[in-house]
């Protein structure tokens, strides 16, 4: 169960520890690059601005790659759907807009429903309206 976990995690976010080990490792040159500066050592103030630069592309490189990732089964799920039906007609409107724009528009609206949702469950937590909590969830 564990494995599949691991799995779906990966699959998820695959480049999460590459872009996490170079964002740590550019802010451990970062404060070795001040300390350099406090100290006055010009020639490790140097070499540590090289290999910050290198660090910074290959973190670039890493959340381009996680990016392309991300893109890549919203793009499949868009051309299998527009085989079938390339264009959408909404109904009370009648309007024909096509599936990337449907697509796009459902997408967003789902993450700004999600964004939106998390504000009025703590609201109605806090006014008691709800009352049921995990621990009560559990016993159930």
């Amino acid at each position: 169960m564990k494995e599949g976990s691991k799995l779906i995690q990966y699959l998820k976010d695959p480049h999460t520890k590459k872009v996490q080990h170079f964002k740590e490792r550019y802010q451990e040159l970062d404060e070795l690059s001040e300390v350099a500066v406090q100290i006055g050592d010009a020639q490790a103030y140097k070499s540590l601005q090289t290999e910050m630069k290198e660090v910074f592309f290959d973190y670039l490189t890493a959340v381009v790659v996680d990016s392309i990732y991300k893109i890549a089964p919203h793009v499949l799920i868009i051309w299998i759907i527009s085989l079938k039906w390339p264009n959408i007609t909404i109904p009370i409107v009648n309007w024909q807009i096509g599936i990337l724009g449907a697509y796009l528009a459902t997408y967003f609206l789902f993450h700004i429903g999600k964004w939106l949702i998390k504000p009025i469950k703590s609201m109605l937590f806090k006014s008691r309206l709800i009352n049921l909590r995990t621990s009560q969830a559990t016993k159930i």
